[in-house]
């Protein structure tokens, strides 16, 4: 009987330690980066009102099942393992009512997750990103215009 009540804690921790051992995708290293980059810079307002108008339809998709070729992540400003506000992205786990659980990614050398769940707000995310196997992304409002602003700056006069 015991076991059968510790199976769904199994199940989720064996998820995240999965998540764990993952390398990231060449885009979401990319953004994990920038956002590591920008999180003391004020974000631009334009992606952030477009990804707040469309979050609801994020959440809406989540809650009803993504294909297992998709994953949902979040840009959040959340409480750190320092117990301080950072812009992070996020690997959501769950998404109940306005709670979300997830796992904050960084990219270190070996560009693995290490770190541990976070539960934070539905107020606390500034963008999503519904990234498929395929390398089709939904969303990423933020990551989309900080791409275009290196392109416009690396451009020759």
């Amino acid at each position: 009987m015991h076991l059968i009540r510790l199976l769904p804690l199994f199940l989720v921790l064996s998820s995240f330690a999965a998540i764990a051992q993952q390398t990231l995708p060449a885009t979401l290293t990319w953004l994990v980066t920038r956002v590591a980059q920008s999180s003391a810079e004020p974000l631009p307002t334009l992606p952030l009102r477009e990804a707040q108008r469309t979050l609801g339809t994020a959440r809406q998709r989540f809650q009803q099942g993504l294909p297992p070729t998709a994953r949902l992540y979040l840009t959040a400003r959340v409480l750190n393992e320092a117990a301080t506000p950072e812009l992070v992205v996020i690997a959501v786990e769950t998404w109940q009512g306005r709670q979300l659980r997830g796992w904050i990614l960084r990219a270190g050398s070996s560009q693995q997750n290490t770190q541990l769940p976070v539960e934070f707000v539905e107020a606390a995310v500034h963008d999503w990103l519904l990234l498929h196997t395929d390398g089709r992304e939904e969303g990423n409002y933020l990551g989309k215009y900080w791409n275009l602003e290196e392109k416009l700056a690396a451009r020759p006069e």
